[in-house]
């Protein structure tokens, strides 16, 4: 009798005990492959496994992470990672763990012994005629922190281009997001080292649900090319909390375009900022802006309803050509703050002047930073292979000559490629320490 009563005890006891915090890793490389072979002799179907399949590893995160204070490490070798139904797009399934890490880590040589994903690239290879983002949370998730880093988000498969002008045919491309958060419930978001390429509409907006009042979002290191309006910053609210801060920092966005190519469209800069349901504090560090022609960051609100913002040692090159403004420095920020019927055209001195932001080291000359532009004998979106050629000089591109002034913008969004050789990093030396570091990549 008293051995039942102290084995029932001892029972609820260990019942009552948190659950142990495993680390799980997931494997994920194409079948028949070296880096196949390897992955097969490191899992133990334990805590290692081995998937050809992206999305089959999705699903394994979704049973391992149900419960507990566990992390998920998904590590995704250096490949085009095509889906194979055919969809292009891959989706975390329903995970409602508040205590989990999930680590989505792309970038990954084939002998896994190192991670860089600007010289192994992990692309997400969509289709035509995608129906979702190319990677995207079911709705109802709540994870304690997300990791998303060293993929390759291309839209271009979903897209239509003119077949003359290599120009983006937005009323009959795919206008969803490359990203989705699906208002996923989080403490710690970060989306680093990747690169967001060719979308027609967003490349992602951070709209996640915070979990508490000291959630942070870090969105850093990323490259954003030509894609129409990359950015909203607006998170989701959730029960009464807010982001605590969401850090913007090292990042390039590069040629990416305004929602019409004209001056009046009410979405034109590259990121839109938003207001105090934002976050309560914002800072910009690091970052390079150049060639976005309707401006690096979009102010629409008054100032007085923003959130605490910070502009700390920022690049910026010919961000207003949009409105006829060829001054290297104009378009740091471009918008209506409120009550103007037209968008206002700031530079990097007047917001120094005319802000009472807190701005340090902000600076603006040529970044010289090369274009790997698809070969228009090339430009049929569903290709997935597409001959590149690089331009080292984009002025005509998008409406300013090499005298400074402004033209007509040839062409609207036509198709970038992602060549590894060619990644947009500045030649100037001056400009090294601006925008996307090769050596940050998150560890």
């Amino acid at each position: 009798m008293h051995l039942a009563r102290t084995l029932l005890l001892l029972s609820a006891l260990l019942s009552s005990l948190p659950a142990l915090a495993d680390d799980y890793v997931v494997l994920v490389a194409p079948r028949d492959t070296p880096a196949a072979e390897a992955a097969q002799k490191q899992a133990d179907d334990k805590t290692t496994f081995w998937f050809a399949k992206l999305h089959k590893a999705l699903a394994k995160v979704g049973e391992l992470l149900a419960q507990g204070q566990h992390t998920c490490t998904v590590k995704v070798v250096q490949s085009d990672a095509a889906s194979a139904a055919g969809a292009g797009t891959w989706q975390v399934p329903p995970i409602n763990n508040p205590q989990a890490t999930l680590k989505l880590l792309g970038g990954w040589k084939a002998d896994w012994s190192e991670r860089d994903p600007f010289k192994y690239p992990t692309e997400l290879v969509t289709t035509e005629g995608r129906p979702d983002p190319i990677l995207s949370f079911s709705p109802k998730s709540a994870l304690g922190e997300i990791v998303i880093s060293g993929f390759v988000f291309d839209a271009a498969p979903s897209n239509k281009y003119d077949s003359k002008t290599n120009s983006l045919l937005k009323g009959s491309s795919r206008t969803i997001p490359l990203l989705g958060f699906s208002m996923v419930v989080t403490k710690h978001l970060v989306v680093a080292d990747n690169v967001f390429l060719n979308s027609a509409h967003k490349a992602f907006d951070p709209y996640i649900s915070p979990a508490d009042k000291d959630v942070v979002v870090d969105i850093q290191n990323n490259f954003f090319l030509n894609n129409v309006i990359p950015m909203k910053l607006s998170p989701a609210l959730y029960k009464g909390n807010t982001v605590k801060t969401m850090n913007l920092k090292n990042n390039s966005f590069i040629l990416n375009w305004p929602f019409n190519p004209d001056p009046t469209s009410g979405n034109v800069g590259a990121i839109e900022l938003y207001h105090t349901d934002c976050c309560k504090e914002l800072k910009v560090e690091g970052n390079l802006f150049a060639f976005n022609p309707g401006g690096a960051m979009q102010h629409d609100w008054p100032t007085g309803r923003m959130p605490k913002m910070s502009f700390t040692n920022n690049l910026f090159f010919t961000n207003a050509t949009l409105f006829g403004d060829a001054r290297p420095d104009a378009g740091f920020f471009t918008g209506k703050f409120g009550p103007n019927p037209k968008h206002l055209i700031i530079t990097v001195g007047a917001l120094e002047d005319d802000f009472d932001y807190p701005v340090k080291g902000n600076v603006s000359f040529d970044p010289e930073v090369p274009v790997a532009m698809v070969d228009l004998k090339a430009a049929n979106s569903t290709g997935v292979q597409a001959q590149k050629t690089v331009m080292n000089d984009v002025r005509g591109l998008f409406g300013l000559n090499k005298q400074g002034g402004t033209v007509a913008i040839a062409n609207y969004a036509p198709r970038l490629g992602i060549d590894p050789a060619n990644l947009p990093f500045p030649k100037n030396e001056k400009a090294k320490g601006y925008g996307v570091q090769a050596q940050a990549v998150y560890k």
